[in-house]
């Protein structure tokens, strides 16, 4: 059977722990369309001190084992301060948006349903942690075509190794 998502292995990691740490929500509309009341919703920056936690996972080298249909993937990336990877890898990951991502008390929420080319991308997941010395996610990807849906389940353990070496900021491996 054809995959649907060329080779998502090789993106997982990076993906899972971009998300991890997705804080960002300039991107999201300031008015309903339509004039229609709505409640406003507490964005994660705005949920982020209220929680207790931290907005962003902490700078250093990070490891994440991900587990994939194709088997465990391990990759680390040296992460430096500022750095946003969750906007980074929602950017290179959706080709259609940004999914939608909520504050709760232990992490965050994601959602993201979007259609390009006649495919139909629907994400859902949580990522857990204390983004200082660890990150839990968990995503189902589901991609619909012709008739046709493809799922796959994703989850992946993130945890801080310490500092990073000098230069090596932004710095990926895959063993």
């Amino acid at each position: 059977m054809r995959t649907l998502v060329p080779r998502p292995v090789f993106l997982v990691p990076i993906v899972l722990l971009g998300l991890a740490a997705c804080s960002r929500t300039d991107d999201r509309a300031s008015a309903p369309a339509g004039g229609a009341v709505q409640t406003p919703a507490v964005t994660s920056q705005d949920a982020a001190p209220a929680a207790g936690g931290p907005r962003t996972l902490k700078p250093g080298l990070w490891k994440t084992v991900t587990q994939a249909p194709g088997g465990p993937e391990e990759s680390t990336q040296c992460l430096a301060e500022g750095y946003d990877p969750g906007a980074e890898a929602a950017r290179k990951v959706s080709p259609c948006g940004n999914p939608a991502v909520t504050r709760t008390a232990d992490g965050f929420r994601l959602d993201h349903v979007c259609e390009k080319n006649n495919i139909t991308y629907t994400l859902a997941g949580t990522v857990k942690g204390d983004f200082t010395t660890t990150a839990e996610t968990n995503l189902e990807l589901v991609v619909s075509a012709f008739g046709r849906k493809q799922t796959l389940n994703m989850k992946a353990v993130s945890t801080y190794q310490g500092p990073c070496e000098p230069g090596d900021a932004g710095k990926t491996t895959a063993p």
